[in-house]
């Protein structure tokens, strides 16, 4: 699935996906962001950021993570680079008031709080390749 390039809403959010969540971009966690070490730059345009974010709040039953309080995507089986450090999952915390937009970044998976935990990879097996499974239990996605 590529990703598409959506445009903001006059607020400057994106969205709603279909159960009524918007997204906001970030500048620090921008591709022209201001190198900070314990911040990840998407390197996509702002306007797909929004489609990675889409179909994972869609579906948020399988995505949510209970234990790190965040929505998880990846995109095409993990074959789409989100970062510029070569991440491919992105983390979308729910640290914002009911009603705020969500945001997000690409995340590496060497942190467990940077990956979905055994139980919910079990649901997401069905919608995962086995291999893309396998690396990010290992931390090495």
């Amino acid at each position: 699935m590529p990703l598409i390039k959506y445009a903001r809403n006059l607020d400057g959010t994106y969205g709603p996906t279909v159960n009524g969540h918007y997204y906001t971009s970030k500048q620090d966690h921008r591709r022209t962001a201001k190198y900070k070490k314990q911040k990840t730059r998407w390197c996509i345009d702002e306007g797909e950021e929004y489609s990675v974010f889409k179909p994972a709040a869609e579906d948020y039953n399988c995505w949510f993570s209970q234990e790190n309080n965040c929505i998880f995507s990846i995109i095409d089986s993990a074959k789409v680079t989100l970062g510029k450090n070569g991440e491919k999952l992105a983390k979308f915390p729910n640290e914002r008031n009911n009603g705020e937009p969500w945001h997000g970044y690409p995340v590496s998976t060497d942190e467990p709080q940077n990956r979905p935990s055994s139980e919910q990879l079990d649901l997401l097996k069905d919608k995962l390749p086995l291999h893309v499974i396998v690396k990010i239990e290992k931390g090495t996605l």
